[in-house]
């Protein structure tokens, strides 16, 4: 099995104080499964730390240390392979955009999921934490990876001021 993350699964293991960071860093940190996700969420991820240092939630030393985090794990040698954006990519997410009710940045989320399946003999499941994504996801015929423990009611205590 391959997991498929997207950038709002990427965006609660990173800071470590949203309601899911800890499942969500366990899946993709300490998990067995390949994580993979697509060149967009090089560009979505850096968005989140910017927005956070705007909003005055980090500082300028905490949004270089996500970043830096981001870019390790996602390096030739890291944890998070890197799928790029191809224009088959391209192709198949303006299909999916014609098709579905689909948003255009999921939709090619969903294109690069699509591709890798389609070259590979393991199961891409879907990790996201996006409720529109993963309707899409489901609707698409992909399968959504289970939680494997209880949905926490409260924000985790392991908090990063994020």
């Amino acid at each position: 099995m391959i997991l498929f993350a997207d950038t709002s699964a990427l965006g609660s293991a990173y800071p470590g104080d949203e309601i899911d960071a800890e499942w969500i860093g366990n899946v993709l940190f300490e998990g067995s499964d390949p994580i993979v996700i697509c060149d967009l969420a090089d560009v979505e991820f850096a968005g989140l730390p910017a927005r956070a240092k705007s909003d005055g939630r980090i500082d300028e030393a905490g949004m270089t240390e996500r970043l830096d985090a981001y870019d390790d794990h996602t390096a030739d040698d890291g944890p998070i392979g890197v799928v790029p954006l191809t224009h088959a990519t391209l192709v198949r997410a303006r299909e999916l955009v014609l098709r579905t009710s689909v948003r255009t940045l999921d939709a090619l989320h969903l294109a690069a999921a699509g591709l890798l399946a389609d070259a590979s003999d393991d199961t891409v499941m879907i990790l996201t934490n996006d409720a529109r994504q993963a309707t899409a996801a489901e609707a698409l015929g992909f399968a959504l990876y289970a939680r494997t423990q209880p949905r926490l009611n409260e924000k985790s205590a392991r908090s990063t001021s994020w």
